[in-house]
This record gives C-alpha cells, sequence and structure tokens, in this order.
C-alpha cells in the first residue's frame, strides 16, 4: 500500500489543524471532532486571522462532526492545508506520503532560479554578435545603431512609467470605492440574521421556549424568546456573543463571526438529561411508584421549588419537596401542561432549585 484513501488523508488533516490550533488555543479536547461552541467559535477566528478566510459552524459540523462521507472541495482542502502550513493539499497529501510510505521528495520547481538556467541567445542577438568584426571595421554603423538603441530604452522607460500611473489611480480609485462602501455599510445598512436551533439528538428543530441573549457593545443585551425554534435579528457588527438557554437544554454561550452567515444557520444544543428525566417523572411516566421513587431520588430534602402561577394575583407559590411530588402524582389532566421553566443541581446532583408553570387551558379561564 503506497497511497492513502480519502479517509485515511482527511483523518491526518484533521489532526494537523487540531494540533495546529492547539500550539496557541485551547480546548476541551485534542480530537476536534469532539469540539463545539465556543471551541468552534474560536477555531473559525484563529482559521480567518492566519488565512483571511474561514469556514461556518454548518461546514464544520458537516466534515469534521458527521462520519465521513467525501473530501470537500478542494478550495476548502487548500485553504485548511495552508492553516497547518502547507503551500496547497497537494503538497499536503505529498508531505504525508513521503512521512508514511517513504516516497522520495518532489523537486521544488519555484527553488530553481532564473539566473541557474542556461541563457538562450536569440536569432537576433546571435546575428549581432556574428556581425561585432564588421561594427568594429566600420565605425559609421556604430554610430547608427546607438542612437537607435537609446530610443528603444527610453520608449520602453516611458512606457513602465505610463504603467506605474496608470496602476497607481487604478489602486488609489478602487482603495477610495472601497473606503465609501464601507462607510455606507456601516453607517446605513444592517443585516438580517437568522439562527434555528436543533437538538442534538433528535437532529430536530427545538420547539419547546428558548431564549437567546444578544450581548451589544455598549447596549443593553437584547433578549429574544421563541417557540418556533428560530430567531431572526439585525446587526451592524461582525462578531457578537450570543447565549442561549432552553428549559431542558445546557445553557450555552457562543461567540459567532457573522462574516461566514449569509442564509439560515443552524445552532445544535445538548440536550439537559436531568432536566429532561426530571419532566419525564413528573409529567409523563405511567407506574405511581416509580414515578414517586425517582421524583424523591432526584431531589434534594432542601429543595427551594417555585411554581409560577398565570393569574397576577397569585404570582409565585413556594412548595416543599413533598408538596412538588404530591402535585406530580395527583391523578390530574393538567399535568399535561406542566411547564420546567429552569432547574438547579448541587454537586452531588440533587436538584436543589426548580421552578414550574402549569399552564392553564383557555376552557378553564374565567
Amino acid at each position: 500500500m503506497s497511497k492513502f484513501t480519502d479517509k485515511e488523508i482527511f483523518d491526518l488533516l484533521k489532526d494537523s489543524i487540531a494540533r495546529k490550533f492547539l500550539q496557541e488555543n485551547s480546548a476541551q479536547s485534542p480530537n476536534i471532532s469532539d469540539w463545539r461552541g465556543l471551541d468552534i467559535s474560536n477555531f473559525q477566528e484563529d482559521l480567518l486571522q492566519k488565512t483571511k478566510s474561514s469556514v461556518s459552524e454548518k461546514w464544520f459540523y458537516t466534515y469534521f462532526k458527521t462520519e465521513f462521507k467525501k473530501l470537500p472541495r478542494i478550495d476548502m482542502l487548500n485553504l485548511l492545508a495552508q492553516y497547518c502550513g502547507y503551500r496547497n493539499w497537494a503538497q499536503f497529501v505529498h508531505k504525508k506520503e513521503v512521512e508514511f510510505f517513504n516516497k522520495p521528495e518532489k523537486p521544488k520547481a519555484e527553488i530553481i532560479l532564473a539566473d541557474t538556467l542556461p541563457q538562450k541567445i536569440s536569432p537576433t542577438e546571435k546575428k549581432e554578435n556574428i556581425g561585432l568584426p564588421l561594427i568594429e571595421n566600420k565605425p559609421k554603423k556604430e554610430v547608427i545603431l546607438v542612437p537607435d538603441t537609446e530610443k528603444v530604452n527610453e520608449q520602453k522607460e516611458e512606457k513602465k512609467k505610463q504603467k506605474k500611473w496608470i496602476a497607481i489611480g487604478a489602486g488609489l480609485v478602487l482603495l477610495l470605492g472601497s473606503v465609501i462602501f464601507g462607510m455606507y455599510k456601516a453607517f446605513f445598512t444592517d443585516k438580517t440574521y437568522e439562527f434555528c436551533f436543533i437538538d442534538s439528538d433528535r437532529v430536530a428543530p427545538i420547539k419547546t421556549p428558548i431564549e437567546v441573549t444578544i450581548f451589544r457593545e455598549g447596549f443593553t443585551p437584547l433578549v429574544l424568546n421563541t417557540t418556533s425554534g428560530c430567531v431572526m435579528f439585525e446587526s451592524p457588527r461582525d462578531t457578537l456573543k450570543m447565549a442561549v438557554s432552553s428549559p431542558y437544554h445546557k445553557v450555552d454561550t457562543l461567540r459567532i463571526n457573522l462574516n461566514n452567515y449569509r442564509e439560515t444557520e443552524r445552532i445544535v444544543l445538548n440536550p439537559d438529561d436531568y432536566k429532561v428525566m426530571l419532566h419525564y417523572y413528573s409529567h409523563s411516566a405511567k407506574n405511581l411508584k416509580e414515578r414517586i421513587k425517582k421524583l424523591n431520588q432526584m431531589i434534594d430534602d432542601n429543595a427551594l421549588i417555585y411554581q409560577v402561577y398565570d393569574n397576577d394575583v397569585f404570582g409565585v407559590e413556594i412548595l416543599s419537596k413533598q408538596q412538588y411530588i404530591n402535585l406530580m402524582t395527583l391523578p390530574t389532566s393538567t399535568l399535561k401542561n406542566y411547564t420546567l421553566i429552569e432547574s438547579e443541581r448541587n454537586k452531588q446532583g440533587k436538584i436543589v432549585k426548580l421552578k414550574f408553570k402549569i399552564q392553564q387551558d383557555e376552557t378553564e379561564l374565567p
């Protein structure tokens, strides 16, 4: 065997990318496939700084966090190879083949300098060399040739100057146009961005309430709530910090480079297994004894438990652990409207704070 499969060489590229990133940064795992959230955002910024280009979070999940299907486009492979210190993808593959299969090094064409190559003599130069003795014997011909050569040189020099000024003028025009466009873009237009949130276990849109907090420099945070799984907002800046929370998912704080997003982008949230279990045993478990046993195991004896009411008169009621378990084990249809708002656990994994609401049906409203 003297050649890598596509999967083998791409795995080597992923390993090289991780080692390059970890030289100046930190991540929760040396394996790039385990990165998420802040690790991915930091990698995007590092890639942008080193190559002037980057990849979207969607691209990252498609090629780095899912099972290998095929190699990315060659322009993306070249970009990632350059990030690792190679000229392009072809050089990366060749270096790895040399390293693993002892293949001979290919000659570097760019190392061969122009002045080491034999000089080719043009037919005109040959004729001039052949005729040199005649020119020496006939000085009148030399006098005639010298002015012509000087004139040609002057014309070449003049053309060089013209091209130089044309290039400078074109550069100034482009620079001025870029500045004007940048100022217009910065002061008069705000781009609209849309993000949709996906459950990592079910690979499906999240339909439970989601709260998105966008931190804006110099302004109060923008808080967005959605039950559709997607949010839209405008931003004049290219980067922002976003905190995402959901009753049944882990809180995640993301640092996002908006230059990578042109269409609706998906953000994957990891479910909080403990919250999901609490919801299940407070809402769905059919075996009454099992429900009481599990709730008793999960909740600390001194837990603070709040029931939030839609009715403004009552507001919030504090329940004891036993009162909560009794409420959750009553044979009533109202538990189908149970909603977990938030919960906190101690180091032993037991719930020490719990806030929930039982939504009132429209038919029960006064």
